[in-house]
Parts: structure tokens; sequence; C-alpha cells
């Protein structure tokens, strides 16, 4: 059975339950927030508790575009091509029917590239987020951030660019992001290590192109390009996932979320309810100064 659907009859039941997606999600996060320590910022760089600041959020845009289909809009388009004669770039309406092929292609080549140049001249006041370059590095027109197990590339693109603007070639060792209509280079190069190049993602928001790549070896990068500077590898964030960690420190992490929880409800902690069993045994015991059945109220357990 594949592993992503052993759960499906589970969460269907839950779905069903909920009634609506946004009711599903806010079920979910919840539980994140009560049983976990998905929400909590890590106070230190190997800190086994919590993440570091802003890997919550990178983590549910990677789950979400791990699953969104390649080009959810790729039928629909393909049935309303003949239709498309008019070309709109930059709100500028172009009747290829009025025009040769050439001079329109040459328009719409024009327009790519003033975008282009006028992306490369914002570069410099643009800036990435510290989650979107975490454990990597940013350039001037592209950042990158890693775990043990896969990279994620963001490229800052010409405004208004689509997928069908672009020429991306991914190989087990090397990466290709080029302008086709202009042979433009936006990333180019020879990877630091092997990837599952057969496995990886892509996708376009908002002027970015966001590409997932999964390592071949569970090795932390000193680079990306391997003609970019190198990082110094003994000072990245080698924390793991928390499914990740072994089973003491997972459980470890589900006391404390557990006990944070109890202390919010006003309910003993499990420190507080194994004290209570102790001494509701010493108070049953044989030749125990106590009389009558054990009443934790007459107890008082301090923190």
């Amino acid at each position: 059975m594949d592993d992503s659907t052993i759960f499906d009859d589970t969460l269907f039941s839950m779905l069903r339950d909920c009634k609506t997606l946004p009711n599903f999600l806010d079920t979910i996060f919840g539980f994140l927030k009560r049983r976990t320590d998905f929400y909590v910022i890590a106070s230190e760089p190997k800190s086994p508790i919590g993440l570091p600041a802003g890997w919550a959020e990178h983590f549910v845009k990677q789950a979400f575009f791990k699953w969104k289909p390649p080009d959810s809009n790729e039928a629909a388009q393909s049935n309303i091509q003949a239709a498309m004669n008019e070309v709109v770039i930059n709100d500028i309406a172009v009747d290829n029917t009025d025009r040769n092929d050439a001079s329109s292609e040459a328009y719409k080549n024009n327009k790519i590239k003033s975008r282009l140049e006028s992306t490369a001249s914002s570069d410099a006041s643009s800036s990435f987020t510290t989650s979107q370059s975490y454990n990597g590095a940013v350039f001037d027109n592209y950042t990158w951030s890693q775990n043990i197990t896969d990279v994620d590339i963001i490229v800052k693109l010409p405004e208004n660019t689509t997928s069908k603007d672009l020429s991306i070639t991914i190989l087990p060792q090397s990466i290709s992001v080029k302008i086709k209509s202009l042979n433009s280079v936006l990333l180019e190069g020879e990877l630091c290590q092997k990837v599952k190049h057969n496995d990886a993602m892509w996708s376009i928001d908002k002027n970015e192109l966001e590409m997932h790549l999964d390592k071949l070896a569970e090795i932390w990068w000193d680079c990306l390009i391997k003609s970019e500077p190198k990082l110094d590898v003994t000072k990245i964030d080698c924390s793991r996932p928390f499914e990740e960690l072994p089973e003491e420190a997972q459980a470890k992490i589900e006391e404390l979320t557990w006990n944070q929880e109890r202390k919010r409800l006003g309910l003993p902690t499990s420190d507080q309810l194994a004290m209570q069993d102790k001494l509701k045994k010493a108070w049953d015991a044989e030749g125990s100064p106590f009389k009558g059945p054990y009443d934790p109220n007459t107890v008082i357990i301090t923190p």
C-alpha cells in the first residue's frame, strides 16, 4: 500500500465530521498546537525542542506544493489554445491576426527583455526572508535553503513570466533556468551534490520560481552551485525534523507539550500526577498514620 494513503480513511472520517475544509484544517493545526512543538520557536540552533523561526511556515508551504498538480490549468488551457490569438503582455493587447509572426514574436521578446532588465535593476532593493535562505545563501536573483534531506530554491522572475516563457532543466547534478525567447540565464551550473532529478518539483508564485529538490544522499551542502562561495557547514543548523528524532526525544517533546497544555487548563502535570500516585500508595501503606480514603485536596503539591 502507498504510505501516503494509509491514513485516508481516518482523515476522511475527520473531514466528514468537520464538514468543511477550513474546519478540517483548523482541527489539524489545533492538534499541532496542543500536542506538538510545531509552534514553538527553538531557543537555540541545536535545540531538540521547537523549530527555527520561519520553518513551520516553510514546511506547510513545502507540503502544499508537494501535492499541487504540476499545472492544474493545463487541460483547460489546451482546450482554449485555438482561441488565444490575442496575447496580453503588461496589460497591452497584441492582436496576432493583425501582425505577421515575426513582428509579433519580436514585440513579445522586447517586452520580456524589458521586464527582465527591470527585475535585475530592482534586485539590489529586494530581499528574501530568513526562512527562504535558512542553512543556505542569498544571491542577486535567487536564494536557496536546505535541511538534511532536501533543497529549496527561489529564483526571481520578470513580471508576468509564465511557465511557457521558461526553459527549466534539472539533471542529477546540474540545473538550468532560462528565458526561452531570449536564452537569458537566470540560474545555471553544477550542483554541489546529486539530487533525485525525477522527483524535482517547481511552480511559479508571485513572480518567483520555487523549486524543490530531494537530495540523493543525506549530506549538508556547502553551496548550491559549485561556483558559489562555500558555506561553513559547522555553523549551520543541523537539527532534524521531529519525526526523525530518536523515540526518546520525541517522547520527551510530547510530554513537555502535554504538560504545557495541562498547566494552561489548570490541571496537574505528569510530575504532579506521579507524585499523587506515590502519596496515595504511602497513604494506604501498612502502618501509615493517615486514616480514611486518600484525598488529593488535602495535600498541596508545588510545581
